[in-house]
This record gives structure tokens, C-alpha cells and sequence, in this order.
């Protein structure tokens, strides 16, 4: 396959836009299941709400309903074949080694044109967000690379995963670069922004030096609020890791309180499907339902991020 070349520095093969590009197209020639969905994602419906100062997109993902609707209770998944296990796998499901130990596959149901799923190959819980996921960043150009907590949106806790799409794809990010530039290294708190934002995360610039180092390792610790409130409970946090334009590490931690809002175990008119991730926390939230995605407004979004985060 194209489009990966050596890099003198570290002496590994460098993985370049053409060759994720064109790692897509095999699968999507191969896997009928996978063009089909990727296909679809040219016509699902989005409409932009802004909550306080932050830009939400609403986009309706009927393909999604099997992960949003998942079966989770506290952070446990049911008895069945873990989906993320290579012999439970599609069989023209490729895999790509992108970091020793973990496989770097296309996801067969995405929420972006560019969606990969990048599963460890020992069957682990989700239980923390893992130190390779610096690595892994470091290896996808253009990409944030996020881990939702078994606790805060993973479909799959029982089975450790990773997840990455286009970096510029999701507002947060955006937001975060922009408040935040890569000039200004170390962690501040979204409140540090003097912005009006519907919840609390922190924001972690690491400079390419020695003193990168403790920043790196203390953004890895962050979660969710403990009985104390340290920010320490490493099962509900969404966590995004990228390198930006100026080649600069980078992360968000987004502390959680919960898995899923009360409208979601509503009943008739007060129930919307909505189980937020990353990537809804990240400003696009994913309705599987039209109904829902025809009816939420920023009165509801805020009250779902208000049951599902910490509010700053």
C-alpha cells in the first residue's frame, strides 16, 4: 500500500495522508457493509446549535443506533462475543499494526469520512486511558486520537480501544487551539478561556522538552471527580490527544459524571437517544433517531451536558 515512507529520525515508517487515504479505499472496495455506511454519511442530516460560546452540531446517524444503544450498566458489557477480538472480527475487516500490540481498523459504522477504530489485541478493559495513545497520536498526521472511559460513552468497555478522526472535524478541538495556542505550553482549565461553555475540561499544551514530560504524564491521570473531587476517576473521562499544525503535542481531558443523560431512560415525548461519546462531547452530537434530531434544542443540550460532565 502506498504513501508511507521512513523516517530518518526515528528510523519507523511514517504513515502519510495517502496511505490512511488509501487504507479507507481497500476496505471500502472490499466491504460492502463499510461502503454502504460511508457512503450514507453524504447525506445525513446536520444543523449547527450554539451553546453558549461553543459550536454544537446535531447530525443524524441512523447506522449508530447499535453503539448508542448498547447495553452498558456501570461501565460493564453484556455476555457476548467482544465485537473487538480479531477471531469475532468481519473477515474483510483489515487490520493495519500501528503500534506494537495495537491494530489500527477502518470503523464499519462512522460518524466522519475518516473513522478508525484502533483496538489493543489483548482483551483488556477500558479501564484507563492507556500511555500509548501519546504514541499512536504522534503516528496519525491531522488526526486527534480520543478514549471514551468505560464509564463516559464506550460501547465496548470490556475490550480497550481507541478511536480517531480528522482533527479539525470536531469544535472543541478547534476551540482549544484557538484559546489556547501551542506558544503557551502547560494545562489550564476551560475556565482559564473566560468563555461561556456548557462544561469544564482541561486543555494540555506539552512543549518537546524535559518539562513536557510530568505534563504529559499528569494529563494521562486526569478523570472524573472521586467522592473527594479530585479529578482522578479514570473510568469517566473523554480524552483527546493530537499533535497540531506547529507540530506540537497536545490533549483535552473532559472529567464525566455520567454515562447517560436522564432522556435517555425517558419514556414517550421526554426520551431522546442520545448517549454522549468523545465526539458528541467534542460538539457533534449523534442522534441515531430523526425524531430526536428534529426536536433538540439548546435547552436540552445543555441540561445533557449538565447530567454528563462537570459544569463549569
Amino acid at each position: 500500500m502506498n504513501g508511507k515512507r521512513m523516517n530518518e529520525d526515528t528510523g519507523k515508517m511514517e504513515i502519510t495522508t495517502e496511505w490512511i487515504n488509501s487504507f479507507i479505499e481497500e476496505q471500502l472496495r472490499i466491504w460492502e457493509l463499510a461502503k454502504k455506511n460511508y457512503s450514507d454519511l453524504a447525506s445525513v442530516k446536520r444543523r449547527k446549535i450554539i451553546v453558549g460560546e461553543l459550536e454544537i452540531f446535531i447530525q443524524c446517524n441512523p447506522a449508530r443506533i447499535i453503539s448508542t444503544s448498547a447495553n452498558i450498566t456501570d461501565g460493564k458489557a453484556p455476555q457476548r462475543p467482544c465485537f473487538l477480538c480479531e477471531k469475532n472480527r468481519p473477515a474483510e475487516q483489515n487490520k493495519y499494526e500501528i503500534l506494537p500490540g495495537w491494530d489500527l481498523l477502518v470503523n464499519p459504522y462512522p460518524i466522519l469520512p475518516v473513522h478508525f477504530t484502533i483496538v489493543n489485541r489483548q482483551h483488556l478493559p477500558q479501564a484507563a486511558v492507556p500511555d500509548d495513545i501519546v504514541s499512536i497520536a504522534e503516528r496519525l498526521p491531522g488526526m486527534v486520537v480520543f478514549f471514551n472511559g468505560a464509564r463516559a460513552g464506550a460501547s465496548a468497555p470490556d475490550h480497550l480501544h481507541l478511536q480517531a478522526v480528522l482533527k479539525n472535524e470536531l469544535p472543541l478541538i478547534n476551540l482549544a487551539e484557538k484559546f489556547h495556542p501551542s506558544n503557551e505550553p502547560g494545562i489550564k482549565s476551560s475556565s482559564d478561556f473566560g468563555l461561556n461553555l456548557p462544561y469544564l475540561f482541561f486543555s494540555g499544551v506539552i512543549p518537546p522538552s524535559p518539562a513536557g514530560y510530568p505534563l504529559l504524564m499528569a494529563g494521562l491521570k486526569i478523570g472524573g471527580p472521586d467522592t473527594d473531587g479530585k479529578f482522578i476517576d479514570s473510568e469517566l473521562v473523554n480524552s483527546f490527544f493530537w499533535k497540531d499544525d506547529h507540530g506540537v503535542m497536545r490533549f483535552i481531558s473532559i472529567p464525566r459524571i455520567g454515562h447517560r443523560p436522564s432522556c435517555y431512560f425517558a419514556e414517550g415525548d421526554e426520551r431522546y437517544l442520545i448517549s454522549p461519546g468523545c465526539i458528541d462531547m467534542a460538539g457533534i452530537i449523534i442522534t441515531p433517531r430523526e425524531e430526536d434530531f428534529n426536536i433538540l434544542d439548546q435547552t436540552d443540550l445543555l441540561k445533557i451536558y449538565s447530567e454528563v460532565a462537570v459544569t463549569s
